[in-house]
């Protein structure tokens, strides 16, 4: 009978038991079970049910056995080689396989091989016809219809290529030899990849001919018939017997200029050529005579090629090298060098159109760059302004000289701990650049930030004897140095050969008598008797009633009595500036800062005079001074004799390559630390002597070199280590400079591009000649780039301000 739905054999899961285990009912496509005291053969059979024990399951259709091979895919076979298969069984305990082999149609199966019981095969001693493939079956031992295969192409070995005759050939029809072992029937010899006319003389010799159709280094294989691989590649020269050569063979011209230029062709009667120049219009034009026309500025890379191309076979070819240089690249790079922190692009194309003249009289109008301030200052924004305004301010000059005059007159952060009592310092410098020496001495007496360092502020204020730092400073390192000059710097002797001193210790306390009674200022401006604390900028302001008003004698001039502190600072400040050391001793230590350590004694006196003045010029009128320390025939003759220039200092060095290179080096107090291991702590000299002495002398020489006093081994390694940073962040070259890595394929054009841009082509043979070494060696453009211009901004010529 039928079942109806949802009785109990419709339930799609029901448990039973039978001999105490579970069976399993398969029941019109669906999984059920049933109690066994349901079951009757009379009811009507419309399913199929089979009750089986779960312990004695067949596998069904899902686990049949399968047979893999290994390798799947296609191999070859050198002739009497072997190569072994195996295989894997699945779907069985029964793992044992039977291997055969199957021909090709048209070959019999004595021809084609033998395999092991184990799987191993062993090809015939020659390949089949037509390098028909063998087909590789393995069966299984308990499925005879589970098998699987592979195919087995038999192959020659590879031929060896010992060597060849000639070596080289001409251009034109050949005959070539080739020595080896292993070539067979149709063995060919292959000339870059393309087969040649081939006889096989023997298993060991070919013989092949063709044409060289033009010269250089060719890729010679030999191959064997079939699908086998190709013999290890010789190369081969292709020589022509035409030779051209080009006249000058290198050259220097300025933009714009022309030259002929004479091709001469050897090896034929055909002497005619055709005139070519690499790359774009840029690079300039030459025409069917060789007449080349330089292009109106220099390219980059500043080198141009000129070819001649031979027409008896036109490929073979001579060249000539242009170097295309600006004629006042030399002297405006030079001038940027002593004026500003470094040239830019813009900046030497700027002095190029206005002039020496006028751009010192452009910089001079320009107005300052900002020196803002406030009582919260930091360090770090004192360290931000000084090194920013270097690396970028529009007033170039005023930087340079504020730079200049802070070595001069010093305040530092290890006293001055604060940005407060720093940047008030460098706005007065920055204002006095460009007025009057006189102005200069008087504010820096007054300047709250001097008044803390060499501790003037309070002096005789809260009694005892007036403080002596001061006052010996400036004269000492401020004005008129320690002995007499004379107007070329020279040092005064006495009768026995010894320097005749400027002061004595009686007018250093006179002097600080002179200056005693100042404190510093207040957000109310007043003071009682007792003066002020610290209060920046200034400037300082009497203490009522404690000034010193008796009469004082300085520097062999009397101060009267009862005068007020402020006649007496006027007094005092018109002594020292009119003493006549200031003239040589101001101009020595700025011409040692801007153009060169070793002025001569006429450059020192032509600059010591212009700081006297005269007829409508002001005494200490530091235009007037930089205009003649700037533009002085010294210091503007292009060919200086080696003992010209000065030593960059690692904070000028470091300015000087990001602008010449457009680097960003981001905020300095993110890396002054830097400086200190580079012995120029940013806006922290050691003493009030400045990072270095004005005259030190370069060991073991009778030259002067201020900065050579802070650069030793470690130094330079430090230095080396932060620009190399520079230039190579972020990884693995900074973005700005794409323009070289796009040439380096051509090392002497990068090379080239690298003086002009660092150097303005002065790079000496020497140098240029280790870096065109080093440079290819590189593994791509970028570490090309990076080699060259380290090489070049360690160099001497790059240190060292010419």
């Amino acid at each position: 009978m039928r079942r109806a739905p949802g009785s109990r054999s419709d339930r799609r899961s029901i448990a039973i038991t039978s001999h105490d285990r579970m069976v399993a009912w398969l029941v019109h496509h669906a999984r059920g079970n049933v109690r066994t005291e349901d079951l009757s053969v009379r009811r009507l059979i419309l399913v199929l049910v089979a009750v089986l024990s779960l312990s004695t399951v067949p596998r069904t259709a899902a686990s049949a056995v399968t047979v893999a091979i290994d390798p799947r895919a296609a191999v070859t076979v050198p002739v009497n080689g072997t190569r072994q298969f195996s295989a894997k069984v699945g779907g069985t305990t029964n793992t044992a396989v039977t291997w055969s082999l199957t021909p090709p149609p048209g070959v019999s199966a004595g021809a084609i091989g033998r395999i092991s019981a184990a799987g191993k095969y062993t090809a015939p001693a020659s390949p089949l016809p037509n390098f028909a493939a063998v087909t590789v079956t393995v069966t299984s031992a308990a499925d005879p219809t589970a098998r699987a295969s592979n195919t087995i192409t038999v192959v020659y070995p590879a031929p060896v290529l010992n060597g060849l005759s000639p070596a080289s050939l001409p251009l034109g029809a050949f005959t070539l030899t080739a020595s080896g072992s292993g070539f067979v029937s149709g063995a060919r010899v292959q000339w870059n990849g393309a087969p040649l006319s081939t006889t096989v003389v023997s298993a060991t010799q070919l013989t092949a001919v063709g044409t060289a159709a033009q010269p250089g280094t060719v890729n010679i294989t030999v191959a064997n018939p079939g699908p086998g691989p190709v013999s290890a590649v010789r190369t081969l020269s292709v020589i022509s017997g035409v030779a051209v050569s080009v006249t000058p063979s290198s050259v220097s011209l300025s933009p714009g200029t022309t030259l002929q230029f004479k091709a001469t062709v050897s090896g034929n009667t055909n002497t005619a050529v055709t005139w070519s120049v690499v790359g774009s219009p840029a690079t300039g034009i030459i025409d069917a005579t060789g007449l080349y026309t330089a292009p109106g500025s220099s390219p980059v890379g500043g080198v141009v090629t000129v070819y001649a191309v031979a027409a008896a076979d036109g490929v073979t070819r001579g060249s000539a090298s242009v170097s295309i240089q600006d004629p006042l690249a030399l002297s405006n790079g030079r001038f940027l060098e002593q004026t500003t922190f470094g040239p830019t692009p813009a900046s030497m194309a700027h002095l190029q159109q206005a002039g020496k003249a006028a751009f010192l009289a452009e910089q001079f109008a320009l107005p300052e760059s900002a020196w803002p301030y406030s009582s919260t200052t930091t360090r770090a924004d004192a360290i931000d302004l000084f090194f920013g305004n270097a690396l970028g301010g529009a007033d170039q000059l005023r930087q340079r000289v504020i730079f200049a005059l802070s070595e001069i007159i010093v305040v530092a952060m290890n006293k001055n701990t604060n940005g407060n009592e720093i940047v008030p310092w460098l706005s007065l410098l920055s204002r006095n650049a460009f007025g009057n020496y006189r102005t200069l001495l008087r504010e820096i007496t007054l300047d709250a930030s001097m008044g803390k360092y060499l501790d003037l502020a309070n002096s005789g204020v809260a009694g005892g004897a007036p403080n002596e730092n001061y006052p010996r400073e400036v004269m000492q390192l401020f004005s008129i140095g320690v002995s007499l000059l004379n107007i070329d710097g020279s040092v005064q002797t006495d009768s026995a050969g010894n320097p005749v001193p400027t002061y004595t210790q009686t007018d250093v306390q006179q002097l600080a008598r002179a200056l005693t009674g100042w404190t510093f200022n207040s957000a109310t401006g007043m003071t009682g008797s007792g003066g002020n604390w610290n209060y920046y900028p200034g400037p300082m302001i009497p203490v009522p009633g404690k000034h010193v008003t008796s009469a004082k004698t300085v520097l062999g001039r009397v101060i009267p009595a009862n005068q007020t502190i402020q006649q007496d600072l006027d007094s005092t400040i018109d002594t020292i500036f009119n003493h006549p050391n200031v003239g040589p001793f101001v101009a020595t230590r700025l011409i040692r800062a801007l153009v060169t350590s070793n002025p001569s004694p006429a450059y020192i006196t032509r600059v010591a005079q212009a700081f006297n003045g005269g007829g409508t010029t002001a005494r200490g009128d530091m235009k007037n001074v930089l205009q003649a320390i700037l533009l002085d025939p010294e210091a503007r003759n292009d060919t200086p004799p080696s003992t010209f220039g000065r030593l960059r200092t690692p904070m000028q060095h470091t300015i000087a390559l990001a602008r010449a290179l457009n680097l960003d080096p981001g905020p300095a107090s993110q890396f002054a630390y830097l400086f200190y291991g580079m012995n120029e702590g940013l806006l922290d000299a050691p003493s009030v002597f400045g990072h270095y002495s004005p005259l030190f002398h370069i060991p073991r020489s009778p030259w002067f070199g201020p900065e050579f006093q802070i650069y030793a081994v470690s130094d330079a390694i430090d230095r080396a280590n932060l620009f190399y940073y520079l230039i190579a962040s972020p990884w693995p070259i900074d973005p700005v400079l794409q323009p070289f890595v796009a040439i380096a394929a051509d090392p002497t054009a990068l090379v080239n591009a690298i003086d002009t841009t660092l150097l303005y082509g002065r790079m000496l043979p020497q140098t240029r000649a280790a870096i065109l070494t080093s440079t290819p060696t590189m593994y791509d453009a970028n570490q090309r780039v990076l080699n060259a211009l380290y090489l070049t901004f360690t160099s001497g010529e790059y240190l060292v301000q010419h």
